[in-house]
Parts: C-alpha cells; structure tokens; sequence
C-alpha cells in the first residue's frame, strides 16, 4: 500500500505546510506597521507563493486551473517581483541575518584564478570584496 500512495501523502503534508507557511505571512504582514517594510515583505511573500504554484503549474494546467494565458502572466509578474525585490535586497539580507561568509561564491569573480590551484570546496574570503 504504501508504494501506491506515498506519493500523495508526502505531496499532501507538502501543501499542508505551503498552506501554514502563506498563512503565517499573512499574519506577519497584518502585524507590520511601518508602510515599506510591509511592501517590501509583500514582494517578497508574493515571489514565494508564486513559486509555490509554479512548482507544480503542470497540474494545475491539466485540471484547467490555471489557464496558458494565466500560466505566463505568472511567470512574468514573478519575474517583475524579483527586480523590485533586489532593489532591497541588502536590507532583506540583512533582516534575516543572513551572514555575509554564506553568499560568497568565489567562482563569480574570477573563474580562472579559482581554478588555478585545488581548493577542495574551501571558501577563502577575499576582504577587498566585502568593500
């Protein structure tokens, strides 16, 4: 039995916690007073969610839940959401204390130079790109 419907509890505990979670935003949005974090947050909420259906747009098409025209103004408003949000994104960061040594990719800057000598994975901080 559980070859049969595993995959449909886990895609039900799945939605059940995306469920939780967009409810808990809503409630965190509803608590912020100050206008622009509540936007900002907005943005980000919303790029969440969409990413949430996105995730599984195929189904829903095939139910006819989502229309092809619907499907790709999605797509596009997401799009539009993402380049409001990384207008703000030193202050998102920064909100969720998210530490800089996490998103340093060292391959980003000089491709040639990592490759140069093994680093086995390690991360080296280059002080002068966090000026």
């Amino acid at each position: 039995m559980m070859h049969e419907v595993s995959d449909t509890i886990q895609d039900l505990a799945m939605a059940y916690g995306e469920r939780n979670t967009i409810e808990q935003c809503v409630l965190f949005l509803s608590q912020l007073k100050n206008a622009e974090n509540k936007r900002v947050m907005t943005v980000a909420f919303q790029v969440f969610a969409i990413d949430i259906i996105k995730n599984e747009l195929g189904f829903f098409m095939v139910r006819k839940a989502i229309s092809k025209q619907a499907a790709t103004h999605l797509i596009e408003h997401q799009q539009t959401l993402i380049k409001d949000m990384a207008k703000n994104i030193d202050g998102i960061l920064g909100s969720f204390n998210v530490p800089f040594d996490s998103l340093h990719v060292p391959i980003a800057q000089d491709y040639e130079k990592y490759f140069a000598k093994p680093n086995f994975g390690e991360v080296v901080i280059d002080e002068k790109a966090r000026l």
